[in-house]
């Protein structure tokens, strides 16, 4: 999967945390080192840097401790301002064109809720003279602040990814066969939701809230009540708005730290939806994002 021969750094980002591994070969089995370090409060700001000096040296640290100084890295940035949407363009166009005929009608007949954003796209289906397009944006200032700490402290950053797709290439390298079609990703940290519905393997809604940390049990209790409400919203408009009366969500995914997805998942496997999580891998189920970073290609 293009893995030097000398391992690759693997890092996911949250408000709150940074997970990490380090992976000497091409296989999961080639895992050297983990772990995960608690970001002091104010370093980011919903996704972005607020305090540039301070993540740096956390960086320098890892970077010295595990001895990464010139190591190529992969790193996932928190989901909470990426736009998911669907789109078409021309069928004639490439891949590379339609990119930037997109880049040509952002702000004229495509509107996204940031400026200067980064790019990428997937194709989905054609349909006579149209090609029907997946469209990833994110804010790119935030990726750069986070390549110049990066490089800064010796680190090659090769790739930037959305944590919502690491954690499902994950789960669909880990499962023998799938059969699910319509999936509801739901990834619960400690200071954030982010819901994604996948359809035949492609992202096509993505859905982001601010949660306030519980400590106690009740108080946990009453935020998965509150949150479940919202899940169960967007699972309705996912059969009633995107697929309209089409399709529904079989199957939902739990993953995230939050301290409550053992009561989110017995309230659903009281329903009729079917629902998985990632508590029987090789590292604690909080790590199913950068174990799913690790499996992405460079290129």
């Amino acid at each position: 999967m293009g893995f030097m021969s000398n391992g690759r750094v693997n890092i996911v980002i949250t408000n709150r945390k940074l997970r990490y591994t380090y992976h000497k070969s091409n296989k999961m089995e080639g895992l050297q080192k983990h772990g995960e370090l608690e970001l002091p409060p104010s370093v980011l700001e919903e996704g972005k840097i607020m305090d540039k000096a301070l993540f740096s040296e956390l960086i320098r640290q890892l970077v010295h401790e595990h001895k990464w100084k010139r190591k190529k890295l992969l790193f996932a940035v928190p989901d909470d301002t990426v736009v998911i949407r669907q789109l078409e363009v021309p069928a004639a166009l490439s891949r590379e064109e339609a990119k930037g005929y997109i880049e040509t009608q952002l702000g004229n007949s495509i509107y996204l809720p940031f400026s200067n954003p980064a790019i990428a796209i997937d194709f989905l289906e054609k349909q006579d003279d149209k090609q029907h397009v997946l469209l990833f944006a994110y804010p790119k200032e935030k990726i750069t602040d986070y390549v110049d700490v990066f490089e800064q402290q010796g680190l090659r950053p090769v790739v930037a990814d959305l944590t919502s797709l690491s954690i499902y290439r994950y789960y669909m390298a880990t499962r023998q066969e799938t059969t699910q079609h319509h999936i509801l990703l739901v990834h619960w940290n400690e200071d954030a939701l982010v819901l994604t519905a996948f359809k035949e393997n492609k992202p096509v809604f993505t859905r982001n809230m601010k949660v306030e940390q519980a400590t106690e049990e009740v108080d946990i209790e009453r935020t998965i009540d509150e949150y479940l409400i919202e899940i169960n919203r967007i699972i309705d408009f996912y059969q009633y708005s995107i697929t309209k009366g089409d399709a529904q969500i079989e199957l939902l995914l739990l993953s995230g730290d939050y301290p409550g997805l053992p009561i989110l998942k017995q309230r659903y496997i009281e329903s009729t939806l079917e629902v998985e999580d990632f508590t029987n891998g090789e590292l604690p189920s909080k790590y199913t994002d950068v174990l799913g970073l690790a499996m992405k290609n460079e290129v």
